[in-house]
């Protein structure tokens, strides 16, 4: 069984689905989109027109799918396993609880920081200093809550890596990527603790070798201000 996934390397989203694939040992191609330098976009929307641009999507033999959440889902019962949790449904339904949470909160309200500030890109984000701002401010907040939630925790849901540990923690790298400095690493440890235990998993070096950390945040200034 062999499947294409349309994103790129450097894509969290993609990278989930690959990272999922890889612990599945199912075999999948990259076909290269990014969207936000109009490279291939317009291919992608033609062929997956529901996804608006958007990657990652899925093709297979039998199948077409977007959105991140339900790609994931797919790949995670293409083969018996434990991304789902052990079996139950109870454990199933908090996984894929995990999943949308991280997919339409966190990423979401990091982005509103992190995603203006990022430069060199064709179709950038819109930039406002105060919306940058207000950004920032929702994000420590939420991630406050977060680092509280998952003290405890070795794994968010169950005994093992689910799609709950892979989402959270690749899209808690998109922040560490931009804005999440090494002051905020030391004053979070629960959470620096299970992305690192995350991103240290066979399966995610094998798809990332290392993620990139800065050292303080980007400062908020309009990256395309001439």
């Amino acid at each position: 069984m062999e499947y294409t996934v349309y994103g790129y390397e450097g894509n969290p989203r993609t990278r989930i689905i690959r990272i999922i694939a890889h612990s599945q040992a199912i075999k999948i191609n990259l076909s290269e989109v990014i969207p936000r330098q109009n490279l291939n976009r317009d291919a992608l929307t033609e062929k997956f027109p529901r996804g608006r641009g958007k990657i990652p999507a899925l093709e297979g033999e039998n199948i077409k799918l977007t959105e991140v959440p339900a790609i994931a889902h797919y790949l995670a019962k293409v083969k018996p396993g434990r991304l789902l949790g052990d079996g139950s449904l109870e454990q199933e339904v908090e996984v894929m609880s995990w999943v949308n949470w991280a997919n339409q909160e966190m990423l979401m309200i990091m982005s509103k920081w992190f995603l203006p500030l990022i430069p060199g890109l064709a179709r950038p984000a819109s930039y406002d200093k105060a919306a940058v701002d207000a950004g920032k401010a929702a994000t420590l907040a939420f991630l406050d809550e977060h680092e509280a939630a998952i003290k405890d925790k070795e794994f968010l849901v169950g005994d093992g890596f689910t799609l709950a540990d892979i989402f959270v923690a690749i899209y808690i790298s998109r922040g560490l990527e931009w804005v999440l400095g090494a002051e905020w690493r030391r004053q979070h440890p629960a959470t620096m603790k299970h992305f690192e235990r995350v991103a240290s998993w066979e399966h995610c070096k094998a798809i990332v070798p290392e993620f990139k950390q800065v050292e303080v945040e980007v400062p908020n200034v309009n990256p395309y201000a001439s």
